[in-house]
């Protein structure tokens, strides 16, 4: 079993407005594709945990044609705000990096 930075081509994240924050995983095949967006929903608690969301509110999307697993949640706190780390949410996928798949 590898883990998702083992198993991606390139991964990134990214605001999706002020509110919502877009992890995208780019694979190499369909197969690994379903992997990754498998091991999204498997860790749905982990990743509720780390971002502090609900884990209902984390949407995992599986897009095989273009080989791209994408997890998408609110962001806390929210883009601009005065505890913001990271205005962008270019460093958030890092969490994410060890989840087996």
């Amino acid at each position: 079993m590898n883990t998702i930075e083992q198993t991606v081509k390139y991964i990134r994240s990214k605001n999706a407005g002020p509110f919502w924050l877009t992890i995208d995983a780019f694979c190499n095949s369909a197969e690994d594709t379903r992997k990754v967006a498998d091991a999204f929903e498997r860790e749905r608690e982990f990743i509720a945990h780390t971002y502090k969301v609900k884990p209902e509110d984390i949407l995992v999307f599986c897009l095989n044609d273009i080989q791209v697993a994408k997890v998408s949640f609110p962001r806390v706190p929210i883009e601009g705000s005065r505890d913001e780390r990271d205005m962008h949410g270019g460093q958030q996928y890092v969490s994410l990096l060890d989840i087996l798949c």
